[in-house]
């Protein structure tokens, strides 16, 4: 059995200045990023989760702590659960990259422009990180990794997936094995997935 358990950070000082960044930095949980972190923590109650992997980012491991104490658990860092490379996006603030009429993705060949990681090689490593471990396993990380591994398992191409809107600390499911998705930018776990889960 391979659960993958996707979620992603709880909201950070970052996302409400709008501030764009994929290093090891010094952003922090707001209180309310703490509190999303904590609901999803009891939510996650009842499952039999083998680990904790979190991307090294810090608003990302401390979301993977804050719920990794709740199963008396340590976390684990993962290289790959790393942010999309930002280029020269990187601490510049997203709204720069807003259209007149859509917003929340930078497309095409303003991405090349920035030096942005691709696509496929975000989807490479994501992928690589839950598929190589069995059981059920916890996996903190960012908006767009969670994308890249929703439009693999859905054989989606990025810009089918410019709807998708990954909510701070909420949980995509997927059964790895069968590459099935389980849930899509949850915050809840209902007694249809929980006993999904437990029956796997």
């Amino acid at each position: 059995m391979k659960i993958a358990i996707l979620i992603r950070h709880g909201e950070s000082d970052i996302n409400v200045k709008g501030i764009l960044s994929d290093t090891i930095d010094n952003n922090m949980l707001t209180e309310r990023g703490i509190m999303q972190a904590q609901h999803t923590a009891k939510e996650l109650q009842g499952l039999d989760i083998k680990n904790f992997y979190s991307s090294p980012i810090k608003r990302a491991f401390d979301t993977a702590q804050v719920i990794a104490d709740a199963f008396n658990k340590d976390v684990i860092t993962d290289q790959r659960l790393l942010e999309i490379g930002l280029g020269k996006a990187r601490g510049r603030r997203a709204n720069e990259f807003k259209d007149d009429l859509y917003s929340g993705h930078i497309t095409g060949k303003v991405r090349e422009e920035l030096g942005m990681e691709k696509w496929e090689s975000l989807q490479k490593r994501v992928v690589e990180a839950i598929a190589s471990r069995d059981g059920i396993n916890v996996y903190v990380t960012h908006s767009d990794p969670v994308r890249a591994a929703i439009s693999y398992f859905l054989e989606m191409g990025e810009e089918e997936t410019y709807g998708l809107s990954i909510k701070n600390a909420s949980m995509t499911i997927i059964d790895v094995e069968i590459g099935k998705l389980i849930t899509l930018g949850s915050i809840t776990i209902t007694d249809g997935v929980r006993e999904y889960l437990n029956r796997r």
